[in-house]
């Protein structure tokens, strides 16, 4: 049985990793105040320049400068485009740059808007496949009522177009190995 992880928490509050545990995760990666990673959102290439304090995400919309993110000691990218540029997606594949598809963004959209999003995804991981870029499904929660089971972002990742067995990489050993590079 393989041990899962959340790695894109986007709040924390006291208990939430026992919360976690209770969910069905062995490890949470938490990106606010009193986690354990740094979100950066990058806008010019001067946000390029930081200090490594535990797990770096590098944001942005601007691809050139997450091809440039691939090159610096980041540990996962999030590009919320989901555009499949194949540059980025081939320096991300190079440099073992996972992106991270966060599933609030599909609950926080209605209808058509979220139905596009859903296609753009399913594109984008098409396009990840093919160039062996990794990638991480999380929760992207900003409370706890948009935590997701290990079950349900499995099934998020088969419904993304995912193999039951990919789909569950991306929850356990990808993340895993985000979290070993920092410890």
């Amino acid at each position: 049985m393989p041990e899962f992880y959340d790695v894109g928490v986007r709040f924390w509050e006291e208990n939430l990793e026992s919360y976690a545990n209770k969910l069905g995760f062995k490890g949470i990666c938490c990106f606010s105040q009193g986690g354990n990673g740094v979100e950066i959102v990058g806008k010019t290439p001067s946000d390029l320049k930081f200090k490594k304090t535990g797990v770096i995400l590098f944001s942005s919309d601007k691809p050139e400068l997450l091809r440039k993110a691939c090159r610096k000691d980041v540990d996962l990218l999030f590009f919320p485009k989901f555009i499949p540029d194949v540059a980025l997606i081939r320096a991300a594949a190079e440099s073992k740059k996972p992106f991270e598809i966060p599933v609030s963004l599909l609950l926080k959209r209605k209808g058509v808007e979220r139905g596009l999003l859903i296609s753009r995804i399913g594109f984008f991981i098409k396009v990840c496949e093919k160039l062996s870029a990794d990638f991480v499904i999380t929760s992207g929660a900003s409370s706890k009522l948009l935590m997701k089971s290990p079950a349900e972002l499995v099934a998020i990742g088969e419904m993304l177009g995912l193999s039951h067995d990919k789909a569950v990489s991306s929850i356990s050993i990808i993340p895993e190995h985000v979290l070993e590079r920092v410890r």
